[in-house]
């Protein structure tokens, strides 16, 4: 096997399970990883109004209202806010409109997909460690 053949193993079994669905304005990409609770992450891509070679990549608000959900209230909590804002600010990612949102060219597109993927991949699992800890708390 060389590098070649590795490459597109990975590649396929990267992608095993992920399904992405055409929308009115972009698509819906349903990714096989999950959020601590164990729903799929599922990103948006929407082009920028009528601009075919642009486009916004969202969480669609999945990730704030997971973490409200489970008890994390992101306008009153400071200190969780802080952490998304660095955890997104180190990928360039912004949070807007209860969003995690990234703009992107076309030909940068599954990049920004994978950056917004693992943006909120990482937010979960930091803040869901915050709330394991809490005395009473309902994750296990």
């Amino acid at each position: 096997m060389d590098e070649n053949e590795i490459l597109e193993a990975l590649a396929e079994d990267f992608f095993q399970g992920w399904d992405v669905t055409p929308t009115g304005g972009g698509f819906l990409v349903a990714t096989d990883w999950v959020l601590p609770n164990n729903e799929r992450i599922e990103i948006h891509v929407r082009r920028v109004g009528e601009r075919e070679d642009l486009f916004i990549v969202t969480d669609g608000g999945e990730l704030i209202n997971y973490l409200f959900a489970e008890g994390v209230d992101l306008t009153r909590d400071r200190d969780n806010r802080r952490i998304l804002d660095r955890i997104a600010a180190n990928r360039s990612v912004n949070v807007t409109d209860h969003q995690l949102v990234k703009g992107a060219k076309e030909e940068e597109l599954a990049w920004a997909v994978r950056i917004l993927l693992e943006t909120v991949k990482e937010a979960s699992f930091s803040l869901w460690r915050k709330f394991e800890s809490k005395p009473g708390s309902p994750v296990h």
